[in-house]
Order: structure tokens, then C-alpha cells, then sequence
């Protein structure tokens, strides 16, 4: 008898020793990051996003118990489509198929969903900002408006509809000089306004010169007020002044890394690095502020850091990075290794 324990004993110890080193094995082979060794890594994966719950936002007792009352169940991304992130820790998605934009505030442990005005519903909520009184800026492409939120998700004002936008889609704020710039992909021009709706100009218009888009979609702003846009169906990312003169652009239509097929989401990092989403080549392409290539991450898939028709891109000053991951229903987190 004393032998059979001993032996059931040892049996239990290698178990124990097997199971450890294949944990320990699974987690090494869990790290994913780009680029792939020897080279250093300097882009990795860390979470799926598909609910508040999957970034720590929990619900306390009595919004639990409510919830089962009530039958509610908790929302989950359905088609992300447009982000943005600032830095006190509020992540917003639109959602196309929800018509809605979640709200998650992780610092205050919240969740909110903004669904539009009191008298117009999101239709096809697109692209998301904040200005520096964190009022919420958002566009929706169907409607042809702007709708602007307080920082609880109270309805406030709407820009747009005098000046009679078209298909607004991207938009971006200039925190200092309090302007607002808003892509209307249809009739391919970016819209400026004031903050409380007063039209200032207009940039561009149809082309293929420099200056000039074709059906743009996202763009961003650095601090110096200089804009980066994805001039989609051109293939290219042009960059201009806060004036909407133009200072310089890269890409073509192209098969091969560095060129495009549908450039959507772009964002930028505490560099000055440019990152591109592109919606065809299910990727991430980043190049620095000249438009050199510098890394390329993702491919076509459903697994972790794949993406399924991905549209846009948003980055924290810590270096998180958040890809709306459209047709995989989710979005993806990134860090950026210094």
C-alpha cells in the first residue's frame, strides 16, 4: 500500500511539473508582437475587446441585480466602426449595427450608450472626437449631421445641417484654435467649423492632384494643427496645414507593403508616426512623419492580431492602441513597445 502511494504520489508531482511547464510554455507562446525575432519588438498584442467587461468595467450589485429583473442583457459589439480614446481612460466606439455609440469609461468604472439626440436617432454613427471641455463630437453618415454630448452623454447641439453636409464621415478637432474638421466623403472636401457650429471653410474638393481627394474617409491631427487624411479611393494619405495647404503625401495603389488598397483609420503616436489602416489588406501599416515605411502588423483572419475588414484606429499617449475590427465583431488592443 505504501508503495502504490508513493507512487501515486510521483504520478502527481510529474503531473504537476507537465502541467506547469506546458502552462508556462502556452503563456511564452501566447506573446504576440511584431516584428517577429531576432528584430526587436515593437508592437504587441494584448486583449480582445468585445464588452465593458473585457476592459475591467464592472457592474456593481444592484445594476446586476436590475439587469436580471429586467431582462437586460449586456451590450456587445456588433460591427465597430469608428474610435476614439483620450487619456483620462474613456474609450468610445461607434457601432454601425447598433446604431450607438459605447461609451466606456474605465477610470469611473462605467458604461454608457449614447444613441443619438431627442428627436434623431444614430443611423450610421462613423467617426467620434472630444473637444478640451470633454464634450463628445459625433458623425453620422446617414443623418448628415454632427451631434455633439456633453461628457455624460447628454444631447447638446448639432453642426452641419445649415451648411447641408453630405456624407460626413471622419472628423477631428483643433483643440487650440476650437475648430472642428469634418470629411464629407461624397463630395470629397473637409468642412471646417467653429465648435458651436459657425462654418469657417472648406478644403479641397474632387482630384487626384495634390490638395485634391477622392472620396476621403478618416483623418487625425497632430499638435501643431497639422492634419493627416486618408484620401481613400486616391490610395494615399495626404498631409496639410490647418488651412488645408498642402504639405506632403505618400502611397499608391499597389499589391506589395508600403502601397495601399483602401486606406481608412489613421492615427498617430507620441512620435509623430503615422498609422494606416488599411480595410482591404486587413492590416496596420505605420511609417514615420516623412512616409517611409517603418512595420507593417496583421493579415487577413479571426485569430488574435488578425482582422476581418478593420476601419479605424486610435492611439493613447501611453501608447494603447485600439483597432475597430469590423467584420470579426470586436475591437483589438496594442501596445506600443518602446
Amino acid at each position: 500500500m505504501e508503495r502504490n502511494m508513493k507512487k501515486t504520489v510521483y504520478s502527481m508531482l510529474l503531473l504537476l511539473c507537465f502541467t506547469g511547464a506546458a502552462t508556462l510554455y502556452a503563456a511564452k507562446e501566447q506573446r504576440l508582437v511584431w516584428p517577429s525575432k531576432p528584430d526587436p519588438a515593437k508592437i504587441e498584442f494584448t486583449a480582445i475587446i468585445t464588452k465593458a467587461k473585457d476592459l475591467k468595467i464592472e457592474k456593481g450589485f444592484f445594476s446586476k441585480f436590475w439587469d436580471f429583473v429586467a431582462g437586460n442583457e449586456e451590450q456587445i459589439l456588433v460591427k465597430p466602426f469608428g474610435l476614439h480614446a483620450d487619456d483620462e481612460g474613456r474609450i468610445f466606439v461607434g457601432d454601425a449595427a447598433s446604431n450607438a455609440v459605447y461609451y466606456f469609461d474605465t477610470q469611473h468604472n462605467k458604461t454608457t450608450v449614447i444613441e443619438g439626440s431627442d428627436d434623431k436617432s444614430f443611423i450610421s454613427p462613423i467617426d467620434i472626437a472630444s473637444d478640451a471641455g470633454d464634450n463628445i463630437y459625433v458623425s453620422d453618415s446617414v443623418l448628415a449631421t454632427i451631434l455633439v454630448f456633453d461628457k455624460k452623454g447628454k444631447y447638446l447641439r448639432e453642426i452641419g445641417p445649415a451648411h447641408k453636409l453630405h456624407r460626413p464621415t471622419g472628423i477631428a478637432i483643433n483643440k487650440k484654435l476650437k475648430r472642428l474638421y469634418v470629411v464629407d466623403t461624397m463630395v470629397s472636401q473637409i468642412i471646417v467649423f467653429s465648435l458651436n457650429g459657425k462654418f469657417i471653410k472648406t478644403i479641397g474638393g474632387y482630384g487626384n492632384g495634390e490638395g485634391e481627394f477622392n472620396r476621403p474617409t478618416f483623418l487625425t491631427i497632430d499638435g501643431a494643427g497639422t492634419l493627416y487624411l486618408s484620401d481613400s479611393m486616391n490610395q494615399r494619405v495626404q498631409i496639410l496645414d490647418g488651412e488645408g495647404n498642402f504639405i506632403r503625401g505618400f502611397g499608391q495603389l499597389g499589391s506589395t507593403v508600403g502601397s495601399f488598397a483602401s486606406p481608412r483609420g489613421i492615427a498617430l503616436d507620441q512620435e509623430n508616426n503615422i498609422y494606416v489602416v488599411d480595410n482591404l489588406f486587413h492590416n496596420i501599416q505605420i511609417f514615420n512623419p516623412q512616409g517611409e515605411l517603418l512595420l507593417v502588423f496583421g493579415s487577413y483572419g479571426a485569430a488574435k492580431g488578425k482582422f476581418s475588414m478593420p476601419t479605424d484606429i486610435t492611439i493613447t499617449a501611453d501608447g494603447t492602441i485600439y483597432v475597430a475590427d469590423a467584420y470579426n465583431m470586436r475591437l483589438q488592443q496594442f501596445k506600443r513597445l518602446k
